[in-house]
């Protein structure tokens, strides 16, 4: 039976234990050579938790193992939590490998599931290794509660004007804690705060000033209203560390409860005293109007009117534009327009200013998507343009395996006649050594010839991708003959054919790269250009 093995850690710490990608594969191959089987391919899974699908090797496994010409029968794992920990991941792949005809088989814990008991005794060890994840879960979480509570440091970088130190509390045993940094970025940390709470500048004066000066942030680069922002409401500087603010299985979106926060009250030296730091809370919610909040619940953010927002570009700074209105008291007021956002929070010498007119740039991209799509969709021609693309992308890889192909033949000819000439009698002296050198350059051109192959795959496009790609095709051609469309489902379903949105600012030609995708797999791209001044 042909197999493949797969091997995974979730850290580079475990990659030093008894469970390290070797001795992983150690295992299984001794215990298939034990079998009989045949390994004919490894995918290796380096600091990858085994709680979510989201693996590239894992992936890419099972779309292999749906493909009806795939080369295994079975998947080889150390143990079942190599394959999954979180059990409706382990029931749903199982169940979809086994409709496909491929085994996933354990080294330690062998059973194939052929019987009762064997069911029994599989779905017992997938519980347990869930268990164990969940169990593990805790008692980090508990451990690193306790560590909060104390004042030392979870890990992340500390605040600017801060260094982390690590103090033994043991033989073995250390902590981490922050320590006052640079007296330059402790004076810097002063300045700012001095500055927002007496002298009325504003996060974004702030940061230019400290841009015109030349000096750096931490991480060397320019400063920008939202750092000084960060840096106004962040509580370290008066000597509180607080803990267990986001929410980290919504990867930060979202803000838990105060409640739930864990603080300590001098945990590390401060650099600004209680009274300035309340002080600029304050003038934070003066300036905004009984807000300035230092964090805002991520589900209380209202939906954005820019629905270009996170696909159109600066064509100087490819920073992402932004939304922004202009008063409606001015004499043309209440006009919203996209303006750089590398501009809005680095000012004038990061990158000059542009705006383009919300109504004008969204027109253009809706009506020139929509009829690129449309002549998509005009005699089923989508899958025969993904074809094209697919041979057109690749076209310079096979012209070269072409090229090696047509070398390969000839070589391989040449050999076998200088050795019949050889053989009859007819060849000269140095053919030996001219057919040894041919010989060296065949193998060079075969392994060229292999690696080639391996990057060039044929397009296999299954009929759901298809479907999935028409049927969102349809709602947004239905969304934009709406009277109103809603500007979320826009952004949502333009963020899905269109990668980018760049307005040359000096022949005002706009750029749509359009894409037709698959999951992450991009089917499809397309450059699609409009002359901004004949659109008005």
């Amino acid at each position: 039976m042909k197999v493949v093995a797969y091997v995974r850690v979730s850290s580079e710490r475990q990659a030093e234990k008894e469970l390290s990608i070797p001795a992983q594969l150690k295992a299984i191959q001794q215990y298939c050579q034990e079998k009989g089987w045949i390994i004919v391919g490894e995918y290796i899974e380096k600091a990858k938790s085994a709680k979510t699908d989201n693996r590239p090797e894992f992936q890419k496994m099972i779309a292999l193992a749906k493909r009806p010409n795939r080369p295994f029968d079975a998947i080889v794992v150390h143990k079942f939590d190599r394959f999954s920990r979180k059990r409706d991941d382990h029931v749903i792949y199982k169940a979809l490998l086994n409709k496909c005809g491929v085994k996933v088989i354990s080294v330690i814990e062998q059973t194939e599931a052929e019987t009762p008991q064997d069911l029994l005794l599989e779905g017992m060890l997938e519980v347990i290794s869930e268990f164990y994840n969940a169990n593990l879960a805790s008692e980090v979480k508990k451990g690193m509660t306790q560590n909060a509570k104390q004042g030392y440091n979870n890990g992340g970088t500390p605040p600017y004007g801060y260094r982390t130190e690590h103090i033994a509390l043991g033989a073995s045993k250390t902590k981490a804690v922050w320590v006052l940094g640079p007296r330059e970025e402790i004076d810097i940390v002063r300045w700012i705060f001095h500055q927002y709470a007496y002298e009325g500048s504003g996060y974004k004066k702030i940061a230019n000033t400290l841009n015109e000066k030349g000096v750096p942030t931490q991480k060397g680069g320019k400063w920008s209203a939202s750092t000084i922002r960060a840096i106004i409401f962040n509580e370290s500087y008066i000597g509180r560390k607080v803990w267990n603010k986001q929410d980290y299985q919504t990867k930060g979106k979202k803000w838990k409860d105060r409640s739930e926060w864990i603080v300590t009250e001098n945990a590390h030296p401060a650099i600004i005293t209680e009274e300035l730091f309340n002080l600029c809370q304050k003038r934070a919610k003066e300036r905004n109007n009984g807000g300035g909040e230092t964090h805002k619940p991520f589900q209380t953010k209202p939906n954005s009117p820019f629905w270009l927002r996170g696909i159109f570009y600066c064509d100087k700074c490819n920073s992402r534009m932004v939304g922004h209105s202009t008063s409606t008291t001015r004499k043309y007021g209440g006009q919203k327009y996209y303006i750089c956002g590398g501009y809005m929070r680095k000012g004038k010498d990061f990158c000059p200013y542009v705006g383009w007119r919300k109504e004008q740039i969204e027109k253009i991209v809706a009506n020139k998507l929509r009829s690129a799509l449309l002549r998509l969709t005009f005699d089923d021609q989508i899958v025969g343009e993904i074809h094209q693309y697919h041979r057109d992308s690749n076209k310079h890889v096979v012209a070269s395996i072409t090229g090696l192909e047509t070398e390969i033949g000839f070589l391989k000819k040449r050999i076998e006649q200088m050795r019949q000439e050889l053989q009859t009698g007819g060849g000269k002296a140095y053919y030996e050594d001219v057919i040894t050198e041919m010989q060296a350059e065949l193998k060079e051109k075969e392994a060229e010839y292999a690696h080639k192959k391996n990057l060039y795959q044929e397009l296999i496009l299954p009929e759901t991708a298809i479907d999935s790609i028409k049927h969102d095709i349809r709602n947004l051609i239905n969304l934009l003959n709406e009277e109103v469309p809603n500007p979320q489902l826009l952004n949502e379903y333009f963020g899905k054919f269109v990668s980018s949105v760049i307005i040359q600012r000096e022949t005002k030609m706009v750029q749509i790269t359009m894409n037709l995708k698959y999951g992450e797999q991009v089917l499809y791209q397309k450059m699609i250009v409009a002359d901004w001044e004949l659109a008005k």
